[in-house]
């Protein structure tokens, strides 16, 4: 059974039957309609129109592109893609908030069949998906021990020692 861990940081190597999934930005979407972005590196409508779309294809058929306000985004400067992916980010968050959950929804259920864990960048407070699709929580701490199958070692000093444990048995006798 899977279990996620949410992290601030991916790691940079994987380990088998580990994936990370990253808090959704849409870049995929961006790039597929770059060419269709006015040339003044301004925000336009239409572009806009064009991104929403093609995520509302992919992740929401309910996101309907021509419903979300972008009066407040438009002539909105950006220099690249990464600059875009924020405003498309805040335009979401803003006018359509439920896309984030539809997004992480769709690659919990397009992950490889073999994950174990999975590492969650991102804020804990967007992992409702994660618990709907029956994954577990785990802490980082508990990582090593899930991943080996090895119990956590104890570590401290024990309730009773083996000396008092001998002296209990031969008084209760």
């Amino acid at each position: 059974m899977a279990k996620f861990v949410v992290v601030d940081k991916a790691p940079e190597t994987l380990a088998k039957g580990e994936i990370v999934i990253t808090q959704p930005d849409f870049m995929e979407q961006i790039v597929a309609n770059q060419k269709k972005a006015p040339r003044n590196n301004l925000t336009a409508v239409n572009h806009l129109r064009e991104v929403l779309q093609s995520i509302s294809v992919k992740y929401d058929p309910e996101l309907n592109a021509m419903r979300i306000k972008l009066v407040n985004y438009v002539g909105v400067p950006f220099k690249n893609n990464e600059e875009l992916s924020t405003i498309v980010v805040r335009v979401l968050k803003n006018e359509y908030p439920q896309v984030f959950d539809k997004v992480l929804d769709h690659q919990l259920q397009n992950r490889p069949t073999n994950t174990k864990l999975i590492y969650y960048v991102g804020d804990f407070r967007g992992t409702g998906p994660f618990f709907r699709a029956s994954i577990d929580h785990l802490d980082e701490k508990d990582i090593e021990a899930y991943m080996t199958d090895k119990p956590k070692r104890i570590v401290g000093k024990p309730a009773i020692t083996n000396e008092e444990a001998k002296e209990r048995g031969s008084s209760n006798s």
